[in-house]
């Protein structure tokens, strides 16, 4: 399943749940069976919900006809009442069992959509442009491939399977209703046109608010990770108070905006009891009136109470439903607007296996999307086998050529030909392998230092990483950790010094046994 490349629209359809759906729908592929089962066992509870009032409407109608509150019981017979009372216990009991069943179905197909969008949509982010990551606060990406990914899932299965429930609870209730007595059904029906204005509008509101509220998580995650990024920074310059003002201001302005979704929820729901307590309250004068002209039986009547709140029931529960699809609809468009974003296509252009011949910039042009130039018209051969510096001063390009030659970004204008041929013209994936790259900061994996060494080359042998380690004079580093190469390190590799994990990165480098090699600031 591949969310991002199966997306049949684009952006400027992204403003309703048919959207939406559409988008994410290859994710419940290959579930067919189990949402079948669901269906079925949703359509089994229902027709068990329509018969549950009946044993003890029969059982009242023969006591009111046996007239028991003036004494007369002996023409009531106990066998028939024990066998209702019988189904009136079975019924909620094959209910409970089928709705039990229903609901670890509907928790498989959702947790393994789910589990696909994620591992879809963190694939996406990992290949979006490097000048895309840079539009994004780190914590709100996280939020968007964790939490908004996570309540999407009510916008596919769930949500559907819910309306399919509700509509044939509603559909039979109404029935069997109009069968009853066609007049109270149409007492019951007098408050539904508002019921569906309350909901329209409602859902409407709480996914606007809903929208705001998770961008603002969005901000807080992106706040809490930089500041943890950065404690180090934050204790030397005794900043611990200015930071955690600006965590709290953020967290804040978003629980204002939880609290504006929860209250259009709130009244929503306040709205919709009201209604349908009006509903009720109709049919219940009406029903009495009729009991007493003889026209029904007091059974029916409580048939009738009970078919319209259960046709009330779906519509109430529809309004928590909107009000959940609605926050899932703002966390979809947040989703989809960044597979909306463009990415890098591994596969596309001629395989390489290895890069030989000069490097040629060409007129090389580069300015990044703030409008900020780093490369002016640069044009330079490095020969093959060749090592070359590129000294200058801060802000002259250094690091924007590497990024150049790694393809992190695009010239603005010119080209880099590698052995007479265009980069742009091989494929990615391949070209990337052929490059061995030490960035100027510091960057460590949570992991041992096995992990950190092979992530330059996951097939390397314990052989070919301990012959890196010593290339990049790490071996020493090693003799001295009890470990050795299964010592534990941080992601912020503060069990080393500065010098150790530089040494450590220059051997993840050299057990790539690249074409290319790319130091960038590699005496800092």
């Amino acid at each position: 399943m591949r969310v991002a490349s199966r997306r049949p629209l684009g952006p400027a359809a992204t403003s309703d749940i048919r959207t939406a759906f559409k988008t994410f729908k290859p994710a419940l592929a290959g579930q067919s069976g189990r949402m079948g089962l669901a269906i079925v066992l949703s359509l089994a509870v229902t027709g068990l919900e329509l018969l549950r009032p009946w044993p003890v409407t029969w059982v009242i109608d023969r006591l009111v006809a046996a007239d028991v509150g003036a004494g007369d019981a002996s023409s009531v017979a106990l066998a028939p009442i024990a066998v209702f009372a019988a189904l009136a216990m079975l019924v909620p009991t094959l209910m409970g069992l089928a709705n039990e069943r229903l609901e670890l179905v509907v928790a498989k197909v959702s947790r393994k959509a789910t589990v696909r969008i994620r591992s879809d949509v963190f694939e996406h982010v990992q290949r979006m442009e490097l000048d895309e990551h840079h539009r994004h606060y780190s914590g709100d990406l996280l939020v968007r491939v964790m939490g908004d990914v996570n309540m999407i899932r009510d916008l596919l299965f769930p949500s559907w399977l819910g309306l399919l429930s509700r509509g044939s609870t509603l559909i039979g209730g109404a029935v069997v209703f109009a069968l009853v007595d066609w007049r109270l059904f149409l007492a019951a029906l007098v408050p539904l046109p508002l019921l569906w204005v309350t909901v329209e509008q409602g859902s409407s509101a709480i996914k606007a608010a809903a929208g705001k509220q998770r961008k603002k998580e969005g901000a807080i995650a992106s706040s809490a990770a930089e500041s943890l990024r950065q404690v180090g920074i934050i204790k030397a310059f005794a900043a611990e108070e200015l930071t955690a003002k600006t965590f709290r201001d953020n967290a804040r302005s978003a629980e204002r905006s939880t609290m504006a979704a929860t209250k259009q929820s709130a009244r929503m729901s306040r709205l919709t009891e009201i209604l349908t307590g009006g509903g009720v309250a109709l049919v219940l004068m009406l029903g009495a009136s009729r009991v007493r002209a003889g026209l029904i039986s007091p059974g029916e009547l409580l048939v009738a109470i009970s078919y319209t709140r259960m046709m009330y029931k779906p519509l109430r529960k529809l309004t928590g439903e909107g009000a959940r699809v609605a926050k899932a609809t703002a966390c979809a468009l947040r989703v989809i607007d960044l597979l909306d974003r463009p990415a890098e296509d591994p596969h596309r252009g001629h395989e390489v296996s290895s890069l030989a011949g000069h490097i040629d910039l060409i007129d090389l042009h580069h300015r990044y999307p703030d409008g900020r130039g780093s490369l002016d018209g640069l044009s330079v051969r490095i020969p093959h086998g060749s090592f070359t510096a590129v000294t200058g001063e801060n802000g002259t390009g250094k690091s924007t050529l590497l990024s150049l030659l790694l393809r992190l970004h695009r010239p603005t204008k010119g080209e880099i030909r590698i052995g007479g041929i265009s980069i742009d013209d091989l494929r990615l994936e391949d070209y990337r392998r052929q490059i061995a790259f030490v960035p100027q900061e510091l960057a460590l994996f949570g992991g041992t230092v096995r992990e950190n060494i092979a992530f330059g080359n996951p097939g390397a042998t314990d052989e070919q990483i301990m012959q890196a380690a010593k290339t990049a004079l790490f071996e020493p580093v090693l003799a001295r950790m009890p470990e050795g190469l299964d010592t534990v390190l941080d992601e912020s590799g503060t069990s080393l010094s500065g010098g150790q994990a530089r040494r450590l990165m220059l051997a993840r480098a050299a057990v790539r046994d690249a074409s290319v090699l790319l130091l960038d600031e590699p005496l800092s």
